[in-house]
């Protein structure tokens, strides 16, 4: 996680929800291990100036992320006042569809 300007970037950080299904100006909630090693969650507000692009670099749209993949994000340091805050979204990179998170279960 890293400061610069107002913007702050995180990486390797898990999709927790997309509440916005459209294919631009939604959310994207992630989570993301803090500056003191514990976790925050925020609302990443997408629009039309956001660069949403997957791990190869194309443009993808916002109903392209689910639930439990792994992003790199850059975003406005200013947040609202809500739980979970909500911040400006500058860029979402996918890291690509096998970093989803997931549970093996053996069943031998």
């Amino acid at each position: 996680m890293a400061y610069y300007n107002g913007v702050q970037s995180v990486t390797n950080a898990t999709v927790t929800g997309n509440p916005g299904r459209r294919a631009s100006q939604c959310n994207i909630e992630i989570s993301y291990v803090n500056e003191n090693g514990g976790t925050d969650n925020v609302i990443l507000r997408v629009n039309d100036a956001t660069q949403l692009r997957s791990a190869d670099g194309r443009r993808i749209a916002c109903s392209s992320f689910v639930a439990g993949q792994r992003v790199d994000a850059s975003f406005s340091a200013a947040r609202s006042d809500t739980a979970p805050p909500m911040a400006r979204a500058y860029t979402i990179t996918r890291q690509g569809t096998r970093g989803r998170l997931g549970v093996d279960i053996d069943m031998g």
